[in-house]
């Protein structure tokens, strides 16, 4: 895994300027460029290949191909030569629940925008690689999934982003049918990159996360949250308004404080055992915070399926 130089990212990466650019491309090259920067060496290096050949040795030839078996049993110094692999499917799922609108004070973009950044960036990173992406998300008010199939073309990158920059958050909770439309649509083996604020009870989405197991799918889950979700900053009474059923309610947070937190920590810890317990890798994304925790799983996690 390659070794991330956090002072180097940080001076790349500036949530004032992510809010600032107004392309959703922009943003993502943005955000790769810094992260590729603050590498110490490319983190696609041997990520994405399969054994070829054998040729003979020459002075100055990388010692880590050398084939120590194969000079153990004939005395020949050989270096393998490897090819690209073309037959990875991922696809990128995104969750536009009404509460995936949500930006606080402090974020560089909402929850919905958060997740668009991130796909498109990893989109560009993957197809990089000769990987096939596709995209996955459901739009009221049409009942139907919008679906884009894997395709390792360039092409690609501009369909998805078309598709990402014309996407919003609104209505009710969907996570369960967007689950169920990933059961259907998605038969053959791929990677699964879940993008969403979780904000269901987890107890009727565990059966669905459990037959994309079953049939074989890798599943890499990012909870995008707030700050104001997870920390609960506020201090002065106020009308909260939910974002996905229209309920308002008064709420003096210095009397509700406590509690909130305490169903909140409980409601995280539901996902985290569910994702646990079915090995799904689970990351946290603030809003307000560098997105590198999410980039560098998702390196590690591809290098490991490989």
């Amino acid at each position: 895994m390659a070794v991330l130089d956090h002072d180097r990212l940080i001076e790349r990466f500036d949530p004032k300027v992510m809010s600032l650019l107004q392309t959703l491309d922009l943003k993502a090259r943005y955000l790769v460029e810094g992260f590729l920067d603050g590498m110490h060496r490319s983190p696609f290096h041997g990520i994405s290949v399969e054994f070829s050949e054998y040729r003979d040795y020459q002075p100055g030839d990388d010692l880590r191909h050398l084939d120590w078996q194969l000079y153990a049993r004939s005395n020949r110094l050989c270096i393998k030569k490897y090819t690209q692999e073309t037959n990875v499917r991922v696809y990128v799922v995104i969750d536009t629940s009404g509460s995936m609108k949500y930006r606080g004070s402090e974020a560089w973009g909402s929850k919905l925008e958060v997740s668009k950044t991130l796909a498109v960036a990893l989109t560009s990173m993957m197809l990089r690689q000769n990987d096939a992406v596709g995209l996955l998300t459901h739009q009221e008010p049409s009942e139907a999934a919008t679906f884009i199939r894997p395709s390792q073309k360039q092409s690609q990158f501009n369909t998805i982003i078309q598709q990402l920059q014309g996407m919003s958050a609104a209505g009710s909770p969907r996570l369960s049918d967007l689950l169920q439309h990933m059961i259907r649509l998605i038969h053959r083996r791929s990677i699964v990159l879940f993008f969403s604020d979780l904000q269901e009870e987890s107890e009727g989405i565990t059966d669905a996360f459990q037959q994309l197991k079953f049939l074989g799918h890798e599943c890499m889950i990012f909870q995008v949250l707030d700050r104001d979700e997870l920390e609960f900053p506020f201090s002065q009474p106020a009308v909260f308004r939910d974002l996905e059923n229209g309920d308002r309610r008064m709420i003096d947070p210095a009397g509700a404080r406590t509690k909130y937190l305490k169903r909140f920590e409980a409601f995280m810890a539901e996902y985290r055992d569910m994702f646990q317990s079915l090995e799904m890798p689970h990351c946290v994304v603030r809003t307000d915070t560098e997105p590198w925790e999410a980039l560098t799983l998702f390196l590690k996690e591809r290098r490991r399926l490989m």
